[in-house]
């Protein structure tokens, strides 16, 4: 008796539409938002590369002497192009090689938010990622960092992207740097 009402059950097709959507609606809502989350991550951290190689260039451009303002002011622009809200780090550092000793030197690194400042006894951890460089040749890296929180729980968790460029300075053959003016001057009329 109960196998024939079990293969009656399982004969019976009337609402049989109803039934796969019952079971397959949430199927598809959680892929939808999934698919949500997994392309705003890719979008957040394509335009987080696409940020830091506009900083790079804008700091490799520069003929005149960058102040702390300016690179503080280079971290509200690439928080602006990735549509973050003040808790973007970025930090600048010029590097100089010397072919004699084969060591790299920190001319000068500035940070933002809380990043620290790169210094010449910590480029060991990084001279595996710095380029080929001639002698006396100076670079520009500008590391950024960026947090992700997505919008929905579907699977990823807070990230940090992370990202790693460096250019040399365009126009001259170093970028002169200080740290000591921290604000801009007054404007004159």
């Amino acid at each position: 008796m109960p196998f024939k009402l079990l293969r009656r059950f399982w004969k019976d097709t009337s609402a049989a539409v109803a039934m796969e959507a019952v079971i397959i609606t949430p199927v598809l809502a959680w892929a939808f938002i999934g698919s949500f989350v997994v392309f705003d991550a890719f979008r957040t951290y394509n335009t987080s590369i696409k940020a830091t190689y506009a900083v790079a260039d804008i700091l490799s451009r520069q003929t005149n002497t960058v102040y702390a303002y300016d690179i503080e002011g280079m971290t509200r622009i690439f928080e602006h192009m990735v549509r973050n809200h003040g808790d973007a780090r970025l930090r600048a550092t010029q590097i100089m090689y010397d072919a004699n000793t084969d060591t790299y030197s920190v001319d000068w690194s500035h940070a933002t938010n809380g990043e620290a400042r790169l210094f010449t006894a910590n480029l060991i951890d990084l001279e595996g990622r710095l380029p080929i460089m001639a002698h006396a040749e100076r670079i520009l890296l500008v590391e950024t960092y960026i947090p992700y929180r997505p919008a929905f729980d579907a699977g990823l968790s807070l990230l940090t992207f992370e990202n790693f460029t460096f250019t040399r300075p365009r126009y001259a053959g170093q970028v002169p740097f200080n740290p000591t003016v921290t604000a801009p001057p007054a404007q004159t009329s």
